[in-house]
């Protein structure tokens, strides 16, 4: 062995624990004359058509700290799916694409909806089970996605984030198409507040978030629901002072599922019963995980096969 060959061997040691350590494979993407990254978890066993999430980082993250704060990877292998971690540009991702007033042209919408098409000419993707959770500027562009180009997808889910200023203008008429809808938020949460962040002039108020009771109507008139709602109160545990979680059913058409999880006294955070997952401000609820209960909310919604 040559000394050359030492010494690579000996700073390739040094490195940090590499993405393959953590369960994820890197992978790049060419949309719109651009290189994009993402990383995927994919269980050892799959079946033979494997249901696929696409997990979206909060604003600053990227798909390795998602993976590692949600935990979405041992579900995956118990539950037999893949997972995608992809990488907004420089930490974000542009939901607003559109709406008056922000130029930026960058479609995320179609890049992650060809991303899908991308894994599944690899793996055995089944296009009936393809679904989109994000956390924050995530959970914004779950909802992005679901209010503009549902039809791929079978559900959505969005933590820590609302409906968003000029949703009316960039998206599809309700009804069109079903988008299940599941969402998180805490009632304290100071960085996406429950009650909004609006601006009022005289008797008009104009939002830049919606409140989340405005968001969860929003969805059911999305999707064609009724009125009225079944209410449930989950036992609260001593391991969660200040919290508690409410949940919210909405009357909706089979396979048109919108549910919200309130985390009563609840910050801007990922619900986890073991990890302070994306605890940056507030209450972490430990009485659910957020993860087993997207997965939930996904395993129970499938594309209707459609007859050529």
């Amino acid at each position: 062995m040559t000394r050359f060959v030492q010494l690579l061997l000996l700073l390739l040691a040094a490195l940090p624990a590499s993405a393959q350590d953590d369960g994820l494979t890197p992978g790049t993407l060419t949309f719109a004359n651009v290189e994009r990254s993402y990383w995927l978890h994919v269980p050892a066993e799959l079946p033979e058509a494997a249901p696929l999430v696409l997990a979206l980082h909060p604003r600053f993250g990227d798909g390795p700290s998602m993976a590692e704060h949600t935990g979405f990877n041992a579900i995956a292998d118990r539950e037999g799916f893949i997972v995608a971690y992809p990488d907004g540009i420089a930490g974000e991702w542009n939901f607003i694409r559109g709406v008056p007033g922000y130029p930026n042209p960058l479609d995320d919408v179609a890049f992650l909806t060809a991303l899908v098409g991308a894994i599944a000419e690899v793996y055995p993707v089944d296009p009936a089970r393809v679904y989109v959770a994000g956390f924050s500027n995530g959970g914004f562009m779950a909802q992005r996605i679901a209010c503009e180009a549902p039809g791929p997808f079978a559900a959505f889910a969005s933590v820590a984030a609302s409906g968003f200023g000029g949703m009316l203008d960039v998206c599809l008429e309700p009804e069109i198409a079903p988008a299940p809808m599941l969402l998180i938020h805490g009632t304290a949460d100071d960085n996406v507040p429950w009650e909004g962040n609006g601006v009022t002039r005289g008797d008009v108020t104009v939002y830049v978030t919606y409140p989340v009771p405005n968001t969860l109507a929003y969805w059911a008139e999305f999707n064609g629901c009724q009125p009225d709602s079944e209410i449930e109160d989950l036992p609260t545990s001593r391991l969660s002072p200040g919290t508690s979680v409410r949940i919210l059913r909405v009357d909706c058409p089979a396979n048109a599922s919108v549910v919200l999880y309130m985390i009563q006294g609840g910050g801007h955070n990922w619900p986890s019963p073991t990890r302070d997952a994306y605890s940056g401000s507030g209450l972490i609820n430990h009485d659910i995980d957020a993860t087993e209960e997207v997965w939930s909310f996904f395993a129970a919604h499938a594309l209707e096969a459609t007859s050529e």
